[in-house]
Parts: C-alpha cells; sequence; structure tokens
C-alpha cells in the first residue's frame, strides 16, 4: 500500500490473520483472492490494505468478526478455494444486488466472499 495514499477516517487499512502455517495461508490467500505475498515474510499487501499473518492467536471460527472479501465470479472463487485448501462453509445465497458465500481458510477462519451484479 502506498505510503502516499490518504486513508480514510474508519477504512479497514491492517488486519491480523491467524494461520496454523503461515506458508500454506500465504499460498491459499494468494491462489484465491491474488493477494500480493511478502516472500520470505510472513506480510501481505491486498487492494487498499495490509497485514500479516500470525501464529501467536488461534482463529476464532465459531465468534468474533467476519471480514467480507470483494470477489469478481463468486462461483470460480468457491472451486478455487476448495483447490487451494480451503472449505466451503456456507453455499451462494442471494443478497439484493449481491452473491454472498463464506468460505474457511487452512488456518480454520471463517471469511465471507461477495459479488456485487449479475451472477
Amino acid at each position: 500500500m502506498s505510503a502516499n495514499r490518504q486513508l480514510a477516517h474508519g477504512q479497514l487499512c491492517y488486519i491480523e490473520i491467524p494461520a496454523t502455517d503461515k506458508t500454506n495461508s500465504a499460498d491459499f490467500y494468494e491462489k484465491v483472492f491474488n493477494w500480493t505475498i511478502d516472500r520470505p515474510y510472513d506480510s501481505f499487501e491486498a487492494p487498499g490494505m495490509i497485514g500479516h499473518w500470525i501464529t501467536d492467536r488461534p482463529a476464532a471460527p465459531e465468534s468474533g468478526p467476519v471480514v467480507w472479501i470483494s470477489v469478481d465470479r463468486i462461483d470460480d472463487v468457491l472451486n478455487v478455494v476448495r483447490i487451494a485448501g480451503g472449505e466451503v462453509v456456507q453455499g451462494v445465497t442471494a443478497d439484493g444486488p449481491r452473491w454472498l458465500a463464506k468460505i474457511r481458510d487452512p488456518g480454520g477462519n471463517v471469511i465471507g466472499i461477495a459479488q456485487h451484479g449479475p451472477r
């Protein structure tokens, strides 16, 4: 994320993602969401946000906030999730002009994905 970019008040800008295996999690997010991975380090850059994988805190698959990530083609992304070692927790449902699904990454984190517009 460019240091010169101005962030809006309240904008999500950094996230720590629990991981049991940082390399496995990095590979998953790179394949599924095309995030830029800063190898050999445990950090990443996603659109409008940076973060790290951490091993000192477990995932909270049954509680806590759920992060929603925008995707272009939800059905294709769900296929990549399965191939990359993730799990589909909740299949695609319509929500007004959006299509939503929930997945679990290899570290056990539940993540929402959303496709805006026609499916």
